[in-house]
């Protein structure tokens, strides 16, 4: 296991808490999923997210790397897999989903490429993933940037970071969404915050200019394959 799974492992076992300008995001992606679906919630952490799924009439299922963290999602009606997302091969629940939800996990994964062939490889034929993660081009960091501040990027694994290897813009998501088989049929974002701790925010900015919000928001749709080829 690589050393950031067993960092992503413990820094992620407590419960989840959902305030603030969080709640936006999570708002976006309820309706992206939409109802009574088969849900995979890909890094299901505590299942809090994964339950506000499950109340609109999807059966969820998740995947996990922490012990604990596992035990507080099945509390909640959630069925998962422990699972380290850099494995090769995801484990088998002997289904295919509507939608595979990953929120705020991309960040975390070496081979993208492999996070998302795996993704694809487990929807159904006409399945959609829905993936958020944080917004490097954020009016924030643009403006901590031009300052010459840290935008936001972490540099250590220390227990106040959150454990992201990646950044991505808007294009270089869809893009690497386009290699890997999707097609993005809806990109937004959800807030501009104006504290660290999300208490004060605008959602009237990222509605008219998405690229300036805090995080990226994107539906995209399983392509095609014949004869072996994805189109």
């Amino acid at each position: 296991m690589r050393e950031t799974s067993v960092f992503n492992s413990i820094k992620y076992s407590g419960a989840q808490a959902l305030r603030d300008s969080g709640l936006i995001r999570i708002r976006k992606v309820l309706d992206l999923i939409g109802e009574g679906r088969t849900v995979l919630d890909v890094g299901c952490w505590d299942g809090s997210i994964g339950e506000l799924i499950k109340r609109n009439n999807n059966d969820v299922y998740g995947l996990e790397n922490s012990l604990n963290a596992i035990r507080l999602a099945e509390d909640k009606g959630i069925k998962v897999k422990e699972f380290n997302l850099e494995e090769e091969v995801w484990p088998d629940f002997g289904i295919k989903f509507d939608v595979v939800f990953a929120g705020e996990i991309i960040e975390h994964i070496f081979d993208t490429d492999k996070f998302l062939q795996n993704i694809r490889a487990v929807l159904k034929d006409d399945g959609y993933a829905v993936l958020t993660t944080p917004n490097i081009a954020a009016l924030g960091r643009r403006l901590m940037l031009l300052l010459g501040l840290n935008p936001l990027i972490e540099t250590t694994a220390r227990e106040h970071d959150g454990g992201h290897i990646r950044y991505f813009t808007r294009d270089t998501l869809i893009r690497l969404l386009d290699d890997n088989g999707f097609a993005t049929v809806k990109f937004q974002s959800d807030v501009i915050n104006f504290t660290n701790s999300g208490q004060f925010y605008t959602r009237l900015i990222p509605m008219i200019l998405p690229t300036l919000g805090r995080s990226l928001i994107v539906k995209a749709v399983k392509k095609s394959c014949k004869g072996g080829v994805v189109e």
